[in-house]
């Protein structure tokens, strides 16, 4: 019977790839490290095409958006990184409404970065960046909150990297001068060394942090 059942499903799934080819290329395209379920990547993750209506078809945007949860005021940044590794990591920028993108009394200066665990992703623990991204902006203090992703998730180094290219990026692009990281897990360390190197950062936040590969950090 289980067999047969097996047999059954198998063929359903032949059937709905044949009608919908998008669902093969959705399938591949959500194993990315975008999710938070996904293994360590060994090579650079390269986001997803915006500007190419054929690397990127309807049926799969709109499933994108749907996946991550991506609300029109959110900018999906591709943020290039000076590292030995080079690339681009990837991450999603709330911006507070009627936000001005350079200095002025509608602009914000201070912006929370949140990184994740070792497995990369943009959610946090139980989707509480998702939640964080969409309350931090709507608050009074209107800050903004950038959920960042990791090229190599683990590895304390390029995810330092990482990090300062997004400090950098925010502050020549969107003239916010100072940030607050909060790192979950594993995103402890380059939380711990950024903010021991990097003058910008006006605060830290941790949520069950790693202290393997950050405690020089700390002591800097």
């Amino acid at each position: 019977m289980l067999k047969r059942l097996s047999r059954l499903l198998a063929e359903q799934q032949s059937r709905v790839t044949a009608t919908h080819p998008y669902i093969a290329h959705l399938t591949s395209a959500m194993a990315t490290s975008l999710s938070t379920s996904s293994p360590i990547p060994s090579r650079v993750s390269t986001p997803l095409s915006h500007d190419d209506p054929a690397a990127e078809p309807p049926l799969l945007a709109k499933a994108l958006r749907k996946q991550h949860k991506i609300p029109p005021a959110v900018h999906q940044l591709s943020i290039p990184v000076k590292d030995s590794h080079g690339g681009r990591v990837s991450g999603f920028l709330r911006l507070p409404s009627n936000n001005e993108t350079s200095e002025g009394s509608g602009h914000a200066s201070t912006a929370a970065i949140l990184l994740s665990g070792a497995g990369g992703g943009v959610s946090g623990p139980a989707s509480m960046y998702l939640a964080l991204g969409n309350k931090l902006p709507a608050l009074d203090a209107r800050i903004p909150v950038l959920r960042l992703d990791y090229r190599y998730p683990a590895r304390t180094a390029p995810c330092v990297a990482d990090t300062i290219a997004a400090i950098n990026y925010v502050q020549e692009h969107y003239a916010i001068e100072r940030v607050v990281l909060a790192g979950w897990s594993f995103g402890g360390a380059p939380v711990f060394t950024v903010a021991g190197r990097d003058e910008r950062v006006a605060g830290c936040v941790l949520v069950a942090p790693q202290t393997a590969d950050a405690m020089q950090g700390a002591r800097e």
